[in-house]
């Protein structure tokens, strides 16, 4: 934005823009990465004024930085206020909670956080009408218990009301579950008396329930504990996948509360029109794990739905690896070139790199070229000046 729209500076980028653009005709291209072979090739320039000029397009644009070695992005602009990338992804996705309030969490916050987390563990719920326990087995629900569950809802009076059960079989049932530790289902199927099948099918209707029931709890109290691996085991022969189960009825998105707040809070505004930046945070001892992560994963599937487009600034490719682990989360990387400075035999095996690991490089952008060499000055100098004028 310090340069005047018909310099030759400005008009590069949008070239540039309008080149990204058409070798993306077939496959939409909405995320990137800007990297480059060694430092001080011009990436981090490149990346800020890519955004720009997409973002002059009217489309809302996110430049990340994504250099968590040396954060030169969140230097140029400035900027020190915002979780930043690692503090989401460590302090708020990693905030290992053992009870508070559904003021503060939504019940979608503590499931995602217990999931990215990838904790074992018992999660009581409860408020004034509900009280319910989910059960997670390295961040995957495995059970959901609507504890006071009416009457009228629960398992045995809806086999009876379906007729798939009779009140002496439900008897000698209920009779043997007080007697053990086993699920009231898992016992009819080894008497015999509910076919598996017709088990499974009641038990999703009465998991789908739970899950409404649980995810429209917006105040109460929760906590998280500790439970065993027999548990774990006793649920799993349900046949019950209740995490499509909770992804199809229930809308993360949507319902977050806690880390909706974060990330919005970590996004900062600039200077241009529709370009935010969300700066590095603090510098990590561990890059290459933390943007491998299933957190980090999780943050670009949320960005990408709330931008048009975004920009990563990485890290050199030679140096280090977190340009490769990033690539699969994005469209296809870009790859900054300084003119006359960058080995071929560095430049060749960083393309071998991408290539052993199936990884789409978009194409090269080579920086800082001499204009004035081999004719170059002479004929842009002609171009510019006979459609602009001399200014």
């Amino acid at each position: 934005m310090n340069f005047p729209s018909s310099s030759r500076f400005a008009e590069s980028y949008r070239t540039l823009r309008t080149n990204l653009f058409f070798s993306g005709m077939e496959n939409e291209i909405n995320a990137v990465i800007v990297t480059s072979c060694v430092e001080k090739e011009g990436k981090t320039i490149t990346a800020v004024n890519l955004a720009h000029s997409i973002a002059q397009t009217d489309r809302k644009v996110l430049v990340m930085d994504c250099d968590l070695r040396r954060p030169h992005l969140t230097a140029l602009f400035d900027t020190k206020k915002g979780q930043g990338v690692t503090g989401l992804v460590t302090e708020v996705f990693g905030a290992h909670l053992t009870q508070g309030s559904l003021n503060d969490y939504s019940v979608s916050d503590l499931i995602l956080m217990t999931r990215l987390q990838q904790r074992s563990c018992c999660l009581d719920i409860e408020n004034k009408t509900t009280q319910a326990v989910v059960y997670f087995d390295k961040g995957r629900i495995i059970d959901i218990l609507w504890k006071n569950r009416p009457s009228a809802k629960k398992l045995i009076n809806t086999l009876i009301r379906g007729k798939l059960l009779t009140q002496d079989q439900a008897h000698i049932a209920i009779g043997l579950q007080k007697e053990s530790s086993r699920r009231l289902g898992s016992i009819l199927e080894t008497l015999g008396f509910v076919s598996k099948k017709d088990i499974t099918r009641v038990l999703s209707v009465h998991s789908i329930e739970a899950i409404r029931e649980v995810s429209v709890m917006d105040e109460g109290q929760f906590a998280f504990s500790s439970f065993s691996r027999e548990k774990s085991d006793s649920t799993a022969s349900q046949d019950i996948n209740f995490e499509n189960l909770y992804s199809g009825v229930i809308s993360f998105d949507d319902s977050l509360k806690y880390i909706k707040t974060a990330i919005d809070s970590a996004i900062l505004e600039t200077e241009t029109k529709n370009l935010y930046i969300m700066p590095s945070g603090k510098i990590p001892p561990n890059p290459s794990e933390l943007l491998g992560s299933k957190r980090m994963e999780f943050l670009m599937q949320y960005l990408k739905k709330q931008f048009d487009f975004i920009v990563l600034d990485t890290p050199p490719v030679m140096p280090a690896t977190d340009a490769v682990i990033m690539a699969p989360r994005v469209d296809g990387t870009l790859l900054v070139i300084k003119s006359g400075n960058t080995e071929r035999k560095i430049i060749k095996d960083v393309l071998d790199q991408y290539k052993a690991a199936r990884l789409p490089i978009i194409g090269a952008i080579l920086n800082q070229v001499n204009m004035k060499k081999e004719g170059y000055y002479r004929y842009y100098h002609k171009y510019y000046t006979s459609y602009y004028g001399k200014q």
